[in-house]
């Protein structure tokens, strides 16, 4: 019924940080003018992030408490409501339901190899995370990623979005371009190969190096995790070769500008 489980080590941090990171961005959105563009996100304000998050926590609070993928969901306050109250309750919700099983606990998602409470306590985690970044930038302020939270984000943009082409409903498809080049990418210790694929089908990721590759790009963690999600330069990082290719891809999976 819920199809294969990856096996990995617990990782209880990650829904200490969705509570943290609810908490900083009802702190950061309160008195931010909702009309604040966003600048990872063209034609984003403020606000919209605040509405799109609250979107995103009554969906997936209603896919792990029916064990369906929902439909329809609630995706605006009602009348009378005002955004952030009704952002912050949904929220509040999610983190309930996310922490009301153990990680390792079967739960339908939309990832085929991971198909438990942790795929989404790590995904949201993320998801929160890079949006408090969003409006800290629309704000002026400097994001600060935890190290540890930002290796482990690394490996989630390139092993579960990348990879796997981020297909959260069957009818939502997404194809990244079909160069064959190769990329390596380093941070904590850690490596990733990237081969994109040379005709159709996904990317192939491996934490192993690259024998050669078109582009490498290494640096602090959370440089990298910011520059793989479009929210950081790649100033601080090191890069030889042309990692465009590499950028261009995640754009065009995680739906933000390359």
């Amino acid at each position: 019924m819920f199809g294969r489980v990856m096996t990995k080590p617990d990782q209880p941090f990650l829904l200490d940080t969705l509570r943290a990171e609810i908490h900083g961005i009802g702190v950061l959105a309160a008195p931010a003018d909702p009309d604040l563009p966003v600048p990872a996100c063209p034609g984003w304000t403020a606000g919209a992030l605040v509405r799109h998050l609250g979107g995103v926590a009554h969906r997936v609070t209603d896919w792990v408490d029916s064990q369906t993928l929902p439909l329809e969901w609630e995706q605006e306050p009602p009348a009378g409501r005002d955004v952030l109250s009704w952002f912050q309750a949904a929220a509040d919700g999610l983190f309930r339901s996310l922490a009301s099983r153990p990680p390792s606990f079967p739960c339908q998602t939309w990832f085929p190899a991971d198909r438990t409470y942790g795929f989404w306590r790590r995904r949201m985690a993320h998801e929160f995370t890079v949006h408090r970044v969003d409006l800290e930038q629309a704000l002026g302020l400097p994001p600060v990623v935890d190290p540890a939270l930002a290796a482990d984000g690394v490996d989630e943009v390139l092993t579960v979005w990348l990879a796997e082409g981020n297909r959260p409903a069957p009818e939502d498809t997404v194809s990244v371009d079909a160069s064959g080049e190769v990329f390596e990418v380093r941070c904590a210790g850690r490596v990733w190969t990237v081969r994109m694929p040379s005709g159709t089908g996904n990317p192939l990721v491996r934490p192993e190096p690259a024998a050669s590759a078109d582009g490498r790009v290494s640096g602090a963690p959370a440089d990298v995790y910011l520059w793989l999600w479009g929210r950081g330069p790649a100033d601080p990082l090191t890069v030889t070769g042309d990692v465009s290719g590499l950028r261009a891809a995640l754009a065009a999976v995680t739906r933000y500008a390359a």
